[in-house]
């Protein structure tokens, strides 16, 4: 029970991390604002009347039109308020959830504008980053719809910014959003072309990829705006759940003595900073390729961490242990290392495959070397597996048997002493027996003795049987209550009427665009 609510805790405390905060009314927003696709096939949600008709009857001639000669497909929002949502986590979420575009092509844009907060996202597809990079989105909005929006003509700024896209995508987006097979022509000026024809060809793109006065230069057509790009979305928070699940046994095997994981503090360590550090990456330093990017530096965080610590581990134990006999020493390096065996598979390099070969080797030495008798100070032997049954008890003998604990047996031929040793299995599931004391019980049954209803809570029993005395421990558990829906299912309703472009269908969005603030 406590290993469950530690990690519902864990949980929780990922997902704050790992999301922007959610609307007031949760998801809210997706259900108020009407998918385009809903009202009869148009390309306009205006929930809030705030474009008048004639406004959005024209976009959708014109959207109507770029849809079905395969370009593009576009959608535009304009909403009076979001809540608390940020307008690009919404935009994406809007776009992803309508998935705007052709399946194949990718090439669909939304264009969002939120009133109270005065904001515009473009959220553009895959196949048509390469003919609207972030830069010429940016630009769109500056140039054509900030300042008409500014001076409160709403309509006239989404007219000229669709208009402005269009003739982008008709200039320079054939070569990339029409099919393999168009009839139309890709023209190429030849090498001996003269300057003035280049310069002309330069002049007739309404919105070439230049830098603008007082812009930052983007190489890679990321963040022209300084505003903060997203911490993570829901790929994020179960990367992070998945990274939090691993480092709470990558602590409980590294430092078996701390039982807790929850308060354990290597584990908050080894959370806490990469994931602090993959914020501030994510809201500085946004890339498209955000949640590999958290994959990669999460993996080499725990990596690095793994090899230092069983580098500084060998260093110390070198130490510490001088003097202690080889029994001893045998048990140590098993208690800090038994729990992590896997670790040499995952995190092999640059130190680890290595030190558990020496570990391993270390181990087998520490056991095969001869024990120095105590009395008469000479060499003792070790009896094989069969002669060492007769100097073992019957507890002994039945661990031996559940494979709990392993007993090497040394004599003495001079003096007749005998030593027996003990080696655990860490790896075993057998308990101590509360009876006999040895680790000889076992679990053989799970009793459900009353089922959970509606009203009550069940419980019942789990049944572990010790091999040796034959001790009988019952360990009582409850079963929560089921829980009823406490509203009745409502289903949505949506259009399935078809389109004769038929683009707007599983298109989806990787983040890129740009935003502007008027």
């Amino acid at each position: 029970m406590q290993n469950l609510k530690s990690l519902a805790l864990i949980v929780a405390w990922v997902a704050l991390f790992s999301c922007k905060q959610a609307p007031p009314a949760g998801q809210d927003f997706l259900s108020s604002i009407p998918d385009p696709k809903t009202l009869n096939e148009t390309y306009v949600s205006n929930p809030d009347n705030l474009l008048a008709e004639a406004t959005v009857a024209d976009l959708n001639t014109k959207l109507r039109k770029l849809d079905q000669s395969g370009l593009a497909h576009i959608d535009v929002v304009f909403a009076n308020s979001i809540g608390k949502r940020v307008p690009k986590d919404a935009v994406h979420a809007l776009f992803n959830r309508w998935k705007i575009g052709n399946k194949e092509k990718n090439n669909g844009l939304l264009i969002l504008m939120v009133k109270d907060q005065h904001r515009i996202e473009f959220e553009t597809g895959y196949g048509i980053e390469g003919v609207m990079p972030d830069l010429i989105c940016y630009q769109i909005q500056q140039e054509e719809m900030i300042p008409l929006a500014k001076a409160g003509d709403f309509d006239r700024a989404v007219q000229n910014g669709v208009d402005a896209v269009i003739r982008r995508l008709e200039t320079e987006g054939k070569g990339t959003s029409l099919p393999a097979d168009t009839t139309s022509p890709i023209t190429t000026p030849p090498d001996t072309q003269t300057a003035a024809v280049v310069a002309d060809k330069v002049l007739s793109d309404p919105y070439p990829v230049v830098e603008s006065p007082g812009t930052p230069s983007t190489a890679t057509g990321i963040a022209i705006e300084n505003q903060p790009g997203r911490i993570g979305g829901w790929i994020s928070l179960v990367i992070l759940v998945i990274y939090a699940i691993i480092t709470s046994v990558v602590a409980k095997g590294m430092y078996p003595n701390r039982r807790i994981t929850f308060f354990n503090p290597v584990f908050w360590f080894l959370l806490i900073v990469p994931v602090a550090g993959i914020i501030m990456l994510n809201l500085h330093f946004p890339v498209s390729w955000l949640e590999i990017r958290e994959i990669i530096l999460l993996y080499l965080f725990l990596d690095i961490y793994i090899q230092l610590h069983y580098r500084i581990l060998s260093w110390r134990f070198s130490r510490s242990l001088a003097g202690k006999t080889n029994h001893e020493q045998y048990q140590k390096w098993q208690e800090t290392h038994a729990g992590m065996d896997w670790a040499r598979l995952v995190f092999p390099y640059p130190y680890l495959k290595s030190h558990w070969k020496t570990y391993q080797q270390r181990q087998q030495i520490l056991r095969d070397t001869p024990v120095v008798c105590e009395t008469c100070k000479k060499e003792m032997v070790r009896l094989s597996e069969d002669q060492d049954d007769a100097y073992l008890s019957n507890g002994q003998r039945t661990e031996e048997q559940v494979g709990s604990v392993d007993y090497d047996v040394w004599t003495c031929k001079d003096c007749n002493e005998k030593m027996v040793l003990d080696y655990r299995n860490l790896k075993s599931e057998a308990k101590e027996c509360p009876q006999c004391h040895f680790k000889t019980l076992l679990f053989k049954l799970r009793k459900i003795t009353q089922q959970a209803t509606t009203s009550n809570g069940g419980k019942g029993y789990v049944l572990s049987v010790c091999k040796n005395c034959d001790f009988h421990e019952k360990t009582p558990f409850t079963i929560a209550r089921i829980s009823t829906s406490s509203g009745s299912s409502s289903s949505s309703s949506s259009s399935s009427s078809s389109s004769s472009s038929g683009s707007s269908s599983g298109g989806s969005s990787g983040g890129g665009g740009a935003g502007s603030s008027w």
